[in-house]
């Protein structure tokens, strides 16, 4: 048996690893041919490829830079009408940066101004939003407005987010922690936490997912 995947971690009850394994083998001809097609488009159109770097990109894929750069991992799958943007101020720079076997679904938008930085084996699903500003700015009727936090977005390794959920500036996630679908997210989410709601909150602590 083919198998693509890196170091991983295994708990001691036989829970979910900390990685993602792809059977190739196991996978239709179509899904074969439709993986290579990725791997040439990411390194000839996307120019996103490096050395033992081969990211999987698909048709309709749109990807923006203006003063930032965008990086994708080795094997990182990215599907169909998915923005990538990393475009900032001038003077600035911005930078989305995205792991090895991580696969991002249909529909999703990823924009930043700042830092975004996607782990290794996360698996992103369709239709979701991780933006690290508001686009625009609110003007303040006090003198003082309040303190700014840093507006950087970190997803740590082996993260899981549901289908439509929305991650927002400044909000740090840790590994091996799973986000439900149609969540908001808007505060930290501990390692290896489950979180759901609007805005997200803790649910339970979880052993990992598969």
């Amino acid at each position: 048996m083919t198998r693509v995947k890196s170091e991983s971690r295994v708990a001691d009850n036989n829970c979910a690893t900390t990685a993602r394994t792809i059977n190739v083998r196991s996978m239709p001809l179509w899904r074969k041919s439709e993986i290579v097609c990725g791997i040439l488009r990411g390194a000839l159109f996307y120019r996103l490829a490096r050395f033992k770097r081969l990211p999987v990109i698909h048709r309709g894929v749109k990807v923006r830079v203006a003063n930032g750069l965008v990086r994708v991992g080795h094997l990182s799958e990215i599907h169909e009408r998915v923005i990538l943007s990393a475009i900032s101020h001038a003077g600035g720079r911005a930078e989305v940066s995205i792991g090895d076997y991580t696969s991002i679904w249909y529909g999703t938008v990823i924009s930043a101004r700042h830092e975004i930085t996607i782990g290794s084996h996360c698996a992103i699903s369709w239709n979701c939003t991780i933006i690290d500003n508001d686009m625009h700015e609110i003007v303040d009727c006090e003198e003082q407005p309040p303190a700014r936090k840093n507006p950087a977005v970190r997803i740590g390794d082996h993260v899981w987010i549901g289908a439509s959920a929305i991650v927002l500036k400044g909000v740090t996630i840790g590994e091996n922690s799973v986000v439900a679908a149609g969540a908001i997210v808007t505060r930290d989410v501990a390692p290896n936490t489950l979180v759901a709601g609007a805005p997200a909150k803790p649910v339970r602590t979880i052993s990992g997912w598969r």
